[in-house]
């Protein structure tokens, strides 16, 4: 009796012992044996059973014993096989923070003061392969370095909610040989056909991350947008922030072009300070070049007038609004998420605006007053980004918000 695999036996009456047991290995195409136990009892086995699957363990003893050593990619800032989230808003220069970092990883060169461990890049490029390539050769001009590093750059997104996609990804590193850390940038780009906003969608998009990239020690870092009401959390579903290691903001000050790094969630370590750039243009494109960290100051409450003539905007949209033309799609096209829906003009917005907003003046003086009140309300939503405009024509950024002109 294969006493090593009681879960394969089955006890029957005398009378049915070897129907049941021709019939276990009808069900299931592994061989079954009757054998004679005790009392006339009879039992069907597995013959030659396979051993019982189990799952790795360690013990307390172990574990207690083991002296934890953090293997960082980029010192204090990235370890081997983390799950990094950094995010920014639409121009802020996340792109270029990650891919500066890819470089100095691939390269095993110091990222601006912080030690790297020299390792394979893979960038999982989603959009602007175009740019892209400016951007690695003004990278390597400013680094100086002799040999070109070895980073990868996929042709076309990946879809890294689908297991086939994802193990595409899996053969290609081990394809390459040596990658250590891959980059998906962006992620709605590489997501494929799921909902940033649907946790079962991102649930299947972090398996497949655990199971085809992290399981064999590598890094797997995303770049994403921030969310509509720019309120220090990234785009979609809150179960993205919390499968994360580690988390980074990205921010650019609109008045001094400062683009600032902010840790929002590391998991096992002490986190690291804030530290800011500026671009330094090197040949076809702009690098980073570390400057002085400036504490970006706290947002300025949106006036009345500004929240009266934002719901006019979204009212004139909704009743006006056409698809953005050519000029306007044109803006975006290495982030073509962000091209409005609908879009009006300008003129249109301000008939409603100067029915709506309200100024202290006297009759005569009072188109004056809506004139520079409505200039003054279309500057504050552009600086807080609420609104985008070009040429003749204006959209919103965010989401609706209520209320009532």
């Amino acid at each position: 009796m294969n006493t090593q695999h009681p879960a394969y036996e089955h006890s029957f009456a005398i009378e049915t012992a070897q129907f049941r047991a021709d019939l276990l290995t009808s069900e299931t195409g592994i061989k079954h044996k009757v054998i004679t136990v005790s009392d006339g009892v009879f039992a069907a086995v597995i013959d030659n059973a396979p051993p019982l699957p189990t799952v790795p363990t360690i013990s307390l003893a172990d574990m207690m014993a083991h002296e934890y050593v953090a293997n960082w990619l980029i010192d204090g800032l990235i370890e081997k096989s983390d799950l990094g989230l950094i995010f920014g808003a639409s121009g802020s220069g996340k792109s270029f923070v990650v891919l500066d970092m890819a470089y100095c990883i691939a390269a095993g060169i110091p990222y601006h003061g912080r030690k790297t461990k020299k390792t394979g890049v893979l960038y999982a490029c989603g959009e602007g392969h175009s740019g892209l390539q400016k951007r690695i050769k003004s990278n390597h001009i400013d680094k100086g370095c002799a040999e070109l590093p070895n980073i990868h750059i996929t042709t076309v997104p990946a879809a890294f909610i689908d297991e086939n996609s994802a193990i595409a990804i899996q053969n290609t590193i081990k394809a390459i040989g040596n990658i250590g850390v891959v980059f998906i940038d962006t992620f709605h780009r590489n997501l494929g056909n799921g909902d940033e906003n649907s946790a079962k969608d991102i649930a299947k998009f972090l398996q497949n991350i655990d199971l085809y990239l992290r399981s064999s020690g590598v890094a797997v870092v995303v770049v994403h947008h921030s969310g509509n009401d720019s309120n220090g959390r990234s785009r979609g579903s809150s179960s993205i922030r919390a499968a994360m290691d580690v988390e980074y903001e990205v921010k650019k000050d609109a008045d001094t072009e400062t683009i600032t790094i902010t840790n929002t969630k590391m998991k096992n370590f002490e986190q690291p300070k804030p530290f800011s750039f500026k671009f330094k243009p090197v040949a076809e494109s702009v690098v980073l070049e570390p400057t002085d960290y400036v504490k970006t100051p706290a947002k300025k409450a949106l006036s009345n007038n500004a929240l009266i003539a934002l719901r006019c905007l979204d009212k004139v949209i909704e009743q006006y609004g056409i698809s953005p033309p050519k000029i306007i799609c044109d803006l975006f096209p290495d982030s073509p998420q962000n091209i409005p829906a609908k879009v009006v003009t300008i003129e249109q917005w301000r008939v409603l605006a100067y029915q709506s907003i309200t100024v202290d003046s006297e009759p005569e003086k009072k188109q004056n007053a809506l004139r520079l009140a409505f200039y003054r309300v279309r500057k504050d939503l552009e600086a807080t980004q609420k609104i985008g405009c070009f040429g003749d024509y204006i959209w919103r950024i965010e989401n609706k918000i209520d209320f009532d002109c």
